[in-house]
This record gives structure tokens, C-alpha cells and sequence, in this order.
């Protein structure tokens, strides 16, 4: 017996002596991955030895290497814009084995593994997915010539929506970003798959997106993303709040070697000179590691489009009738005041042009990113970090005040009047820390990200017109305004395992996540002459001119705790059927819960043809912002005749005026999401994804009008509320609401090919998105006004509705054709973008509509050397312009007794600020280097 056992001992001993053997004497898989058409090589390719879940990426020079036992194997191989490669390798004792690989570039963008929109373990493509997804290289990025993430977007991605913002405030310097149509904060942003903070800054001006908070993209330098991935599909069930529109996810470079982008260029007419350079450098670490440096500048100059000013300068002749006044007295009366003002015009040399800056606010821009992960010895797990700063500092101009303007310009310091500025100093951090790993099939990962935006307002070129007093001795034209901030601490764990093999199923994927959320917001008052008014009865106005200081009452630094648990399950059926199911629950202590759930399908009835569709609800909660903002500033109102300057009072929804007038609490907007579309491969170089979709909101929440003071009805109870309130020289109140209900349908389409050609390669995209919003059912009201026509409709009148409805293109069609010739590369790209239109809040003849337009980009690039591009181009390349506003009955001397209507604020704006198709700047030319070593 003894002897028996100790024979086993033996022989188990001797199976654990050779299996140490066999580790000592592991061998390499090693080679170089090339690019099947050029020859060059690949740097941060993905090679991954699917039995044991270990790999590399490829360094500089495309050579790889990874450590396993002698053995049979299986690779994948796998790249952005590449065909991933499935290798079969032996392995033997004693000697390596060399697997030299040539990828040829994939079909567009639908043969790449995604990872936003789903959590199985299984990878799959974006047409084997349950939702529409883009997927869109860095390269694609580079090659629209455009600088910003939010431009980039704008010209490869249709359903993708931003436009630069002019004359708005801090909203000059953050492009407004939307999805389908939809609200800036009704699209999740993800870096690197974890949620993005919001931006600190509240757009309150009228814009796309007013009274939302949504994401500053600009704040992430272009040079450090390999890729975005865009989910078109309603995502709260998986995401959380705000994937009411979809998610956009931005996965940073994670590579060795070094990448250099430069850029200069500007407009045909000479002005927003811009210069760029991008520099990422990947570093090789222990086990395989990687850490990924970027630091990124960008100068944007400014450009301006106004018109000449016709209005009065130094004699206000804009006046109105007198009581009992003929019509020829009171013409009589405005010719006299008109020639006194073209006199004085004359005799100061006062120019009436450039009298205002309608374009780009200039901006400069530093950004510095991080990206790491490494494994951790002896386990299957690894460290990963993503930390990222970034400054802008940006200065945009207002409303030019004339010297007939006497209560808002100190003649003594501004005699012929002045343009204030905005100065805007934005600040953006982050930084994110997790491991993740497998253990007995299980992938889990935990991580916890803080973010932070501040965004401080300087006021320049101006002054506080109650300082009048002072003349010229130690009176201030330069005032800090205040700043806003927003920080956000997320941290989550997950987990998911494919329990196919137990369940019988192909795949059965089980995913489960907690999520801790912790937001701040905060308001910080300006200094004391940016807001007060030292002479309350000389009836000058007080605080800057273009933007009062927040004052102290305005002041805040408010939290909330969000708490969430997540299930979502994913299993091929069959061969052919692929079912999705999430759901979610998160609770936010300021306000409560909510439940999201979606059931999701796809059916290949062929490899050439699969049918997939999703039914999900969703809900954006209310934000910080919206909740807590509150300030005075100056607002320019349409009259219907002109713009007229109001002190106006925008009050936190849960102060005391807001309940005076009837405003309930903020609660959750909720949507209904359908989606169905196909995917096909009608041949082996096409494919083609159609999607539609409805999206139904409830309880949108909006920035309201103003309800301003009156004498009678409506008018008088407001006066009452603000007077009690002891807001005497406030004219009018806004706030923040649950108000609307709206229903988005639209179409979406991407249609590829890489024809075979004898020369050459070429690449053609045909991708549009087709999309209407309207407004459904009853609008909300304040419970404590009258719901009279005349004051009802400050809530949401006409002109909110138009932006919400039609303010954004109808249509977006983009073809592009990209054609490489050895060292020769040409890339085209048509824009269609379809009808925009724009209405008056008061008056319908001054509503507008603008005719589709198409910008056509043009770029040629020439590798100079083996790793090192130069790219001429021009964007705009025909210099389109969108259709100038429409001008009537311009009150000229001759009309003096005809009623004005006139969009053009006294010509000063010759295209619409209300609404952009793409921008008014014109053609744009650049030359472009890149390098990578």
C-alpha cells in the first residue's frame, strides 16, 4: 500500500515538475503586421492569442510578440479600419513560431468590433449588433480638416448635429452638440466607456439647445482618439440618464510609437487663421503595458460676417408716435432727429461697419491626456488610467452699445460708444482610475472617474453705467463676472460571463453593474461693481454692459447622490437570432427613482440580409444646472420691430418667485424609443444599414420666456410677484419647467462599397439621416397666471417652438469617395443640408426659412516619405453661403411712417443667428503634416 501511494505521489509530483518545465521552456509567437496594399507597417495593432486570453500591440516598426507554451493556438488579429484576421498557429518546442500578417483595410466602418451598446463578451461588428452604431477611425476625423471633435463629427456623421453659436454669451466658446434632432443633454458622452461629465455652462441664450447642459467634446483634444463609436439607439436602460438620443463614445489611442498632427489654415476672406499640433506618443511598459501621452494647441482666430449698421448712433430717430401726433407731424419729427444723427455721424467719423462681431469667437486651446493600462503580474487582471486637463481661454463680443444708449454707455469714458467682450477662461479635468480582469469566465470591472468644468466669465471693453459719476477717474471697464462649476465622481463596478455552454444557447450573456454617482454644481459671484447698480434713481442701468456679474444671491454649490443597479442579458438563440434585454434603476435623492428597460432583436435571415429592431423607454433626470441656476442679465427681445435690452431675472425653480407664479418642481424627462432597420451585404464589397426610428418625450424641460411686467391682468401679477420679492429693477421673470411634450421621427442610412479597381483603391460612403420634430399635445403652464394668448405664450411661444421643431437640418446627406494611389491619396466629400427655418416670437411676417445648401471638401495628400503625409485641402471648397435673411420695410427715412419689419437687427446681421445649417464663414483652406513613428 505503501508503496502503491507512493508511485502516485510520484507520478503527480512528475506532472507538475514537467508542467513547470513546460512554462520555463514557453516560447514566442512573434512577426510584424503590415497594411496588405502600401506595405507599411502597423503600429498598435491588436494581437490576441484567443485560448488563453493573453496578447500584444504592435510597436512602431509593426512587430509583436507574445509568450506562450509550446502548443496549437489560435490568433486574432485586429485593427481600426482593418479586416480582423483569424490565424491558426503551432507552436513548437524549442523554437518560435514567426506569423507575419497583411491586413487589408475593411468595408467602411461596418466590419469593426464595437464595444458601446452592448456588454457581452462575445465581440461582434456593427452590423451584427441590436442597434445602429457608427464607428469612425481617427483618420476620418483628420481627413475633414477641421481641428475640433465637434466639427470632425459634424462632417462624417449625419445624425450628428453642431453648429458654432454667435453674439450668445459663453455659448460663443462651447459648441451645442445634438443627436437626431434632439436636445444637447439628451445624448450620453463616454470616454473610454465611462460616462463623461456635463459641461458647467447652461446655455441660456437663443441657440440650439437652450436651456440645456450638455458636454463639452472640445475639451478632448482630437490628437488622443483612435476612434468614436456612435450608438443611434435609446440607451438609458444600460447608460443611465441622458441616452434618451443615444451615446457617443470615444476610446483614446492606446498604442506605442509616435503620431504627430500639424495644422495651419483660414478663411477665403482672410480672417480665422488656424493653427494646430497634436502630438500622442505611446510608451511599451512592463508585461506588455502601455502608457499613451497626448498634448494638443489649437488657435483659432476670430472671423466676422456682420453688416453695415443703419440704425441711430448718437440721436435715437427710432422713436414712437407722440399722443395726437399727425402722420406727417411724426414724420416730419423722425427726418429732423435722423439728420441730426447722420450729421454728428459725419463730424465724429463714426465707421458703421464692423459694428458688431458675427462669427467665431477667437479661441486658444491647450489639452493634455494620458491613457495606460497594465497587467498585473500573475494574474489575469490589469491597472488601467485615463487622466486628462485641459484650458481654453476664448473672447467673444455683445451687443454694440451706441452713445444714444445714455443709460447703458458713460459718455465720459465711451463717447462714440464701445463693443464689450466676453471673456471666457473654461477649465477641464479628469481622471480615471479601475482594474479589470477574468476569473473562472467572469470579466469584471471596477473603476471610479472625477471630472470637473469650470467655465469663469472676465466682462472687457465695457463699464457699469451707474458709475457714471466717477467720469473718467478710476472708473472700470473691465469686471469679473462670476464663474460656474460642475464636478462629478462616478464610480461602478461590473460583471459579465457567457453562460452559453450551460444553457444550451450559442452565447447567453449575463451582465450586472452598481453605479455611485456624486454631482456638484456651483455658482460663484462676480466681484461687486459687475452686478450692483450705485445709483438706483438715476436711472442708469447697473452691473457690466453684455453680462452681469452673478451676484451673491445667485450664488450655490449644490450636490446630489445618484445611485444605480443594472442587468442586462444577450444571447444568441440560433445561428440566426440574437435577443437583447436591460434594464436599470437609479435613484437621485433630489428628486427620486426611475425604472428603464429595452428589449432589443436581430434576425439574420441570410449572411447577405439580417432585420434587427428595439422598444425601450428612457429618461433624462433634471440637471444641477437646471434646478439651481439663477442670475439677472441684460436680454435683447424681439418687439417684432426690433431688439429691445431687458433686465431679466432667470429664478431657481424651487425659490419662492417661481412658486408664486405656479412653477412645480422639477421632475425626470421620459421617453418611448421604437427602432427597426435592416443590415445587408447584397454583395461582397456593399453593405448597406437602414434604420428608422421613433422617439417620444414627455415633460421636456425648457427655458422660458419672459413674463414681463404689466399694468393689467398677467402683466400686473408679475409686477406684483417681482416687487414683492424686491426684484424692483428686474422687467421680467424666466425659469426652468416641465412644459413639453415632442415626437422625432427620422431615417437613417449608410450605404458602402470599395469597388475593385486596376489602379488604386477607393472607399465610398453614402450616409444621410432624415429626421422631423414636432410638438404634441398641451403646453404647461404656470398654475398662478391667467392662461391669456398674450402672456400664456411667454412660456413656450413660437420661436422655442421652431427650435426645437425646425431650427436643425431636416435632412443631412454626405458622400464620400476616398481614393488612394500608392503614395497618392484624394478624398471628396458632399454635404447636403436640408431646409432650416426660424420664427419670430411675436411676429410671423419676420419668420424665416433657409433653402438646403451643399458644401463640397476637397483633399490631396502625398506621403512624402514612409511615415510622413502632407495633405493640402479646402473645406467649403465653393464657398457656400447659407441664404441671407429676408429684409422688408426697412425703416429708412422714407418709410419713417410705415411699420418696420426687419430680421437684420439694423443690418448688422446678414445671416441668421437663430439658426445654422453648417455655419456662415465660407471656404476654409489648410495644409496639413502628419507623421508617425
Amino acid at each position: 500500500m505503501t508503496n502503491k501511494y507512493s508511485f502516485r505521489h510520484l507520478l503527480v509530483a512528475g506532472f507538475v515538475w514537467l508542467s513547470a518545465l513546460t512554462t520555463v521552456l514557453a516560447q514566442n509567437i512573434q512577426g510584424r503586421i503590415t497594411d496588405a496594399t502600401t506595405g507599411a507597417t502597423l503600429p498598435g495593432v491588436s494581437v490576441l492569442v484567443t485560448e488563453q486570453a493573453v496578447g500584444a500591440v504592435t510597436d512602431a516598426n509593426g512587430s509583436y510578440l507574445v509568450r506562450v507554451n509550446p502548443g496549437s493556438y489560435t490568433l486574432r488579429v485586429s485593427f481600426v479600419g482593418y479586416t480582423t484576421q483569424t490565424i491558426p498557429v503551432q507552436v513548437p518546442t524549442g523554437s518560435p513560431a514567426t506569423v507575419d500578417v497583411r491586413l487589408v483595410e475593411s468595408l467602411a466602418s461596418l466590419n469593426e468590433v464595437v464595444v458601446v451598446g452592448s456588454r457581452s463578451t462575445q465581440a461582434r461588428t456593427s452590423t451584427e449588433t441590436v442597434a445602429p452604431v457608427d464607428v469612425i477611425q481617427s483618420r476620418d476625423l483628420v481627413a475633414t480638416g477641421q481641428v475640433d471633435i465637434t466639427q470632425q463629427l459634424n462632417f462624417v456623421a449625419p445624425s450628428f448635429n453642431s453648429s458654432r453659436q454667435t453674439v450668445s454669451d459663453g455659448t460663443d466658446h462651447i459648441d451645442p452638440a445634438t443627436l437626431r434632432g434632439l436636445g444637447p443633454d439628451q445624448v450620453l458622452v463616454l470616454l473610454n466607456g465611462k460616462r463623461r461629465h456635463n459641461q458647467a455652462l447652461i446655455n441660456i441664450n437663443g441657440t440650439i439647445g437652450r436651456g440645456s447642459v450638455g458636454t463639452d467634446l472640445n475639451a478632448i483634444p482630437s490628437s488622443a482618439i483612435e476612434r468614436v463609436e456612435v450608438l443611434r439607439d435609446g440607451a438609458s436602460s444600460q447608460y443611465g440618464s441622458d441616452a434618451i438620443a443615444g451615446v457617443i463614445n470615444l476610446r483614446l489611442k492606446e498604442q506605442p510609437g509616435t503620431t504627430v498632427n500639424a495644422q495651419i489654415g483660414q478663411q477665403y476672406r482672410g480672417d480665422g487663421q488656424v493653427a494646430q499640433v497634436g502630438i500622442n506618443h505611446g510608451f511599451k511598459l512592463a508585461n506588455n503595458g502601455i502608457l499613451s501621452l497626448t498634448a494638443e494647441f489649437r488657435h483659432r482666430g476670430a472671423t466676422n460676417r456682420s453688416g453695415d449698421y443703419n440704425g441711430p448712433v448718437y440721436v435715437n430717430w427710432n422713436v414712437g408716435r407722440q399722443t395726437n401726433e399727425s402722420d406727417a407731424a411724426y414724420i416730419a419729427r423722425r427726418q429732423g432727429l435722423y439728420q441730426q444723427d447722420q450729421a454728428l455721424i459725419r463730424q465724429n467719423n463714426f465707421s458703421l461697419q464692423n459694428n458688431l462681431q458675427v462669427g467665431n469667437a477667437q479661441v486658444d486651446n491647450a489639452g493634455f491626456f494620458l491613457n495606460a493600462r497594465v497587467p498585473i503580474t500573475g494574474t489575469q487582471a490589469s491597472f488601467y488610467a485615463t487622466g486628462g486637463l485641459n484650458y481654453r481661454r476664448g473672447i467673444a463680443a455683445g451687443f454694440y452699445r451706441y452713445p444714444y444708449q445714455t443709460t447703458q454707455v458713460i459718455s465720459a469714458l465711451y463717447p462714440n460708444g464701445f463693443l464689450p467682450n466676453i471673456q471666457s477662461t473654461i477649465n477641464d479635468q479628469s481622471m480615471l482610475v479601475g482594474v479589470n480582469g477574468t476569473n473562472n469566465g467572469w470579466r469584471w470591472d471596477i473603476s471610479n472617474v472625477y471630472g470637473g468644468n469650470s467655465f469663469r466669465f472676465d466682462v472687457t471693453n465695457s463699464n457699469n453705467a451707474s458709475l457714471a459719476y466717477l467720469g473718467t477717474f478710476n472708473n472700470p471697464t473691465s469686471f469679473y463676472a462670476g464663474t460656474l462649476s460642475f464636478y462629478q465622481n462616478t464610480a461602478d463596478a461590473s460583471a459579465a460571463k457567457d453562460f452559453g455552454q450551460q444553457t444550451g444557447f450559442k452565447s447567453f450573456n449575463v451582465a450586472v453593474g452598481v453605479t455611485y454617482r456624486n454631482d456638484q454644481y456651483r455658482i460663484k459671484p462676480g466681484e461687486a461693481a459687475s452686478y450692483l447698480n450705485f445709483s438706483p434713481t438715476s436711472g442708469q442701468v447697473g452691473g457690466s454692459q453684455v453680462f452681469p456679474g452673478y451676484q451673491p444671491s445667485n450664488a450655490v454649490n449644490a450636490r446630489r447622490n445618484v445611485y444605480g443597479a443594472y442587468v442586462d442579458l444577450e444571447s444568441d438563440i440560433t445561428d440566426r437570432l440574437l435577443l437583447n434585454a436591460a434594464g436599470r434603476y437609479e435613484y437621485y435623492d433630489d428628486f427620486g427613482g426611475n425604472l428603464a428597460g429595452k428589449l432589443a432583436a436581430r434576425y439574420k435571415f441570410a449572411e447577405a440580409f439580417s432585420l434587427r429592431g428595439s422598444i425601450s423607454n428612457g429618461f433624462r433626470a433634471p440637471s444641477l444646472h437646471q434646478r439651481y441656476f439663477s442670475a439677472i442679465s441684460t436680454v435683447f427681445v424681439s418687439t417684432g420691430t426690433a431688439l429691445e435690452p431687458r433686465q431679466t431675472g432667470t429664478f431657481r425653480n424651487d425659490s419662492p418667485i417661481a412658486q408664486a407664479f405656479g412653477v412645480p418642481s422639477l421632475g425626470a424627462e421620459r421617453s418611448t424609443n421604437f427602432s427597426i432597420g435592416i443590415t445587408s451585404r447584397p454583395l461582397r464589397n456593399v453593405s448597406l444599414t437602414v434604420d428608422a426610428y421613433q422617439i417620444d418625450i414627455s415633460n421636456r424641460i425648457i427655458y422660458s420666456n419672459q413674463f414681463s411686467r404689466g399694468t393689467t391682468g398677467a402683466g400686473l401679477i408679475v409686477a406684483n410677484i417681482l416687487n414683492g420679492a424686491g426684484q424692483t429693477d428686474v422687467n421680467s421673470a424666466q425659469f426652468f419647467a416641465n412644459a413639453v411634450n415632442t415626437q422625432t421621427r427620422g431615417l437613417d442610412v449608410v450605404l458602402a462599397t470599395n469597388p475593385r479597381l486596376n489602379v488604386g483603391t477607393l472607399d465610398v460612403t453614402l450616409a444621410a439621416n432624415f429626421n422631423q420634430t414636432k410638438v404634441v399635445g398641451d403646453i404647461q403652464r404656470p398654475a398662478n397666471l391667467p392662461n391669456d394668448a398674450t402672456f400664456g405664450n411667454f412660456l413656450f411661444n413660437r420661436q422655442d417652438s421652431a427650435r426645437l421643431t425646425v431650427a436643425q437640418p431636416r435632412s443631412k446627406i454626405q458622400l464620400t469617395f476616398n481614393y488612394r494611389l500608392r503614395k497618392f491619396g484624394v478624398v471628396v466629400r458632399v454635404s447636403r443640408f436640408g431646409t432650416v427655418q426660424s420664427y419670430d416670437p411675436a411676429n410671423p411676417a419676420l419668420d424665416e426659412s433657409f433653402d438646403p445648401k451643399i458644401v463640397t471638401d476637397l483633399s490631396l495628400s502625398y506621403r512624402l516619405l514612409k511615415n510622413l503625409n502632407l495633405t493640402l485641402g479646402a473645406n467649403n471648397l465653393l464657398d457656400t453661403y447659407p441664404d441671407p435673411l429676408r429684409v422688408t420695410n426697412y425703416p429708412t427715412p422714407e418709410r419713417f411712417g410705415a411699420a418696420a419689419t426687419d430680421n437684420s437687427s439694423n443690418g448688422r446681421f446678414i445671416y441668421s443667428r437663430n439658426t445654422t445649417q453648417f455655419g456662415f464663414n465660407g471656404g476654409y483652406y489648410f495644409l496639413n503634416l502628419s507623421a508617425s513613428f
